[in-house]
């Protein structure tokens, strides 16, 4: 039996490396309520421990306040760097904060170039092609990263961009703040990207998620909330079954493409 030893408020077993989870958020159009952040990351944390391949650590957790902490603006924008030089980041299905920071970073500080190299269908083109393979942060986030690294103790840091989480009729609307019981003819969809960074070498990893259910899902909701399930329970549902997917990705593809510590 592997022993454990206690670092950043947690226990940890000896000889396994450990994922820091930085952020979860929403850097997408959609505007999603804070809990299915919370819920995802916790749902998130246990798939990763599950697997007993890895040591999880929740310790980091964004502060509730008005004003966000100098650490909560730092794994933002290393959450943003990551989205911004992803292979596939559309900046057309971002939100304004992260327009703002790709724009800026990719322009050089100049925002009209970051927004021009964006708009160039030959950049996209080009850029499509080097999708699943690991690339790198601006060289200031790297560094950050390495000393996050060095003061949780982390092997990575991983962060999740839940862009979409939400229940749809067949017309489209939006249904996901609703509490009907009625779900025929109903869809969820989910849409989500996890960033799996290197803290030695500073490489990103990108896997993209993107689920769509119908009712089908409805004898396992059924069976798993009872007869009188809610809209949130079938979002949960589905967020719970793409932490699991994502937590597969991260300890299969993700820490091979990017190498360990």
């Amino acid at each position: 039996m592997m022993s454990t030893t206690t670092f950043a408020a947690f226990n940890r077993t000896a000889g396994l490396p450990t994922i820091l989870i930085g952020e979860v958020r929403g850097y997408g159009e959609t505007e999603l309520i804070p809990k299915y952040f919370d819920d995802f990351r916790d749902e998130l944390a246990t798939a990763l421990r599950q697997s007993k391949k890895i040591n999880v650590d929740v310790s980091r957790v964004m502060s509730t306040s008005a004003q966000p902490s100098d650490e909560d603006k730092l794994f933002s924008l290393l959450h943003k760097d990551a989205i911004a030089h992803s292979p596939l980041y559309r900046r057309e299905y971002a939100n304004a904060e992260m327009i703002r920071y790709g724009d800026m970073i990719m322009g050089g500080g100049d925002p009209k170039k970051g927004k021009q190299y964006y708009q160039n269908d030959e950049i996209t083109k080009q850029r499509s092609k080097l999708a699943g393979k690991p690339y790198d942060l601006t060289f200031t986030a790297v560094n950050e990263v390495k000393k996050l690294g060095q003061k949780y103790g982390a092997d990575y840091i991983l962060f999740v961009n839940l862009r979409d989480a939400d229940v749809w009729r067949k017309t489209g609307g939006i249904f996901g703040t609703g509490t009907t019981e009625e779900l025929r003819g109903k869809k969820i969809q989910v849409e989500l990207e996890y960033y799996l960074i290197n803290t030695r070498t500073g490489k990103v990893f990108e896997g993209q998620n993107a689920e769509k259910k119908t009712s089908l899902t409805t004898n396992v909701l059924i069976g798993k909330y009872g007869n009188n399930f809610k809209v949130q329970d079938m979002v949960n549902y589905v967020l719970e079954d793409q932490a699991k997917k994502v937590a597969a990705g991260v300890l299969g593809k993700a820490i091979k493409a990017i190498g360990g510590n």
